[in-house]
């Protein structure tokens, strides 16, 4: 027993030197930047006023078969960036597409080499109805206030849009000219599916353009650290996304009165089918995009997480246990389940005839809607229940290469102006939708990112109550797109 016992000490006294080492030795203690800061001129009440003005414009875009966009609005905001950018729209190519979306084209020097896209959209998300009293500032005014902008798409993400203008604009100024051709494509109904950015693909495949150096959209943002369980601050540049899928559950019964029910009512059926799948969820899967992204933002975590995430191979189970607590870090590990609709039933006396749910799921890269799917049918078990996808739907994208050097270019670019020496560029999964989608299987430097700083609660207002942006925040996003635009000469 004692040799045991020995023999256990032992071991625990090696693992715990293992892990110590493998801790020390992965840590990365980021050094100061070797990037110098650039000062990069803005006439920054001007850009606050354009972005201000441009949220006014109502370019909402609801949900299909509900009401049609207001094309005037679209043509309105056109008409307001003519006039705000007066050099972009002298020495731009600018085209529409599919009615509303817009297309610039800056001829390069040399059109041997690929082009860089830069996208957005320019449509908005509608407020909810009956909660217009709960905004500080009309949804739509446009009022710059308490130093902010605030408004529907301040955010989200007509932010996007004016940045990119903004910072062409400025660099048209100075002389610049772009050694490869620059691509700014504006989607219309991003908030709908983006078949307006679906067209401007097509129309630029159509003229035979090299696959891009650089693709880049909206989403990730640069956070306070404490939202990711780290300190100092966080740049998250989406390397993929997830796919989307709603399938319905379709149950049909015999109907009949409730005085002389069956076992299981269509209802009751469905509800089960439900449970089963709320309680069956997809397996955690810590890789890609997400682990890089833990990797990176380790040295920044309490010594105990360190210690955890450099050692998997020992405490991964306990590591997903942790990221699966949370709901916002456990999107990052599985594809999620999300019942959203259900209806079944006409009156209280009567048995329902049929019941319906829809279920969304947001897919991991690694999986697919063939394997979400099957995987449903699997763990309902219930060949009576009809399983049928349901709207819009897309696979998750392809993982773009964080070493590349579109991703190095948004890097330099964001520390040029945001001169942060704890700053942590670092790429991550979204786990919601953007337009780029479009673009991973044509670049391996598909990325997301809105270069601007966020608040800690910016997640509720995107798309909720008091959508805002800080003014300073908006003016580091028009530095950063200027730079970038300098910076893809080096691609």
């Amino acid at each position: 027993m004692k040799k045991l016992i020995l023999a256990l000490a032992g071991l625990v006294v090696l693992l715990a030197v293992l892990t110590a080492g493998n801790t020390a030795r992965l840590a990365k203690h980021a050094a100061a930047s070797t990037v110098a800061p650039v000062v990069v001129t803005v006439d920054s009440a001007g850009a606050i006023a354009r972005l201000a003005a441009a949220v006014k414009f109502q370019t909402v875009s609801f949900e299909d078969g509900t009401r049609a966009p207001d094309s005037a609005a679209f043509r309105a905001l056109h008409e307001h960036l003519r006039m705000s950018f007066p050099l972009v729209h002298q020495k731009l190519q600018r085209d529409t597409v599919a009615g509303l979306a817009l297309l610039y084209t800056w001829r390069g020097s040399d059109t041997t080499l690929s082009p860089v896209v830069l996208m957005g959209h320019l449509d908005v998300v509608p407020v909810i109805p009956g909660t217009e009293p709960q905004w500080t500032q009309p949804p739509f005014g446009g009022v710059v206030a308490d130093g902010f902008v605030w408004g529907r798409g301040s955010l989200d993400d007509k932010v996007s849009v004016m940045a990119v203008l903004e910072g062409a604009e400025g660099a048209l100024r100075s002389g610049f000219q772009p050694k490869r051709t620059i691509y700014f494509a504006f989607g219309h109904d991003e908030e709908v599916g983006g078949s307006g950015a679906r067209a401007l693909k097509a129309v630029l495949m159509k003229r035979g353009i090299k696959p891009p150096a650089l693709v880049l959209d909206e989403g990730g943002a640069i956070m306070p650290g404490a939202m990711v369980g780290t300190t100092g601050t966080v740049a998250l540049v989406g390397a993929s996304e997830k796919g989307f899928l709603s399938l319905q559950l379709t149950v049909k019964g015999a109907g009949g009165h409730s005085s002389a029910p069956p076992p299981h009512t269509a209802i009751g059926r469905l509800a089960t089918a439900i449970t089963r799948l709320e309680q069956s969820p997809f397996p955690l899967v810590l890789d890609g995009p997400s682990k890089t992204m833990m990797e990176r933002l380790r040295d920044g975590m309490p010594y105990g997480q360190r210690l955890a995430l450099s050692n998997l191979w020992l405490f991964k189970p306990m590591v997903l246990r942790a990221m699966a607590a949370k709901p916002s870090s456990a999107a990052m590990l599985r594809t999620t389940t999300a019942v959203t609709i259900v209806s079944g039933g006409v009156k209280t006396n009567v048995l329902p005839i049929d019941a319906r749910a829809t279920v969304n799921f947001r897919i991991r890269p690694g999986e697919t809607i063939a394997s979400v799917t099957a995987r449903v049918r699997h763990v309902i078990g219930d060949t009576g229940i009809a399983i049928e996808p349901v709207g819009f739907r897309t696979e998750p994208s392809a993982v773009s290469d964080p070493t590349g050097a579109g991703y190095r270019a948004v890097e330099k670019s964001l520390r040029e102006v945001f001169p942060d020496p704890r700053l942590v560029v670092t790429p991550y999964l979204v786990i919601g939708g953007t337009d780029a989608r479009n673009w991973s299987d044509v670049s391996k430097q598909t990325f997301r990112f809105i270069a601007a700083p966020m608040e800690a609660d910016a997640l509720t207002r995107v798309h909720g109550t008091n959508e805002r942006v800080r003014l300073g925040d908006y003016l580091t996003a028009v530095r950063f797109f200027e730079r970038l635009l300098r910076n893809t000469d080096a691609l």
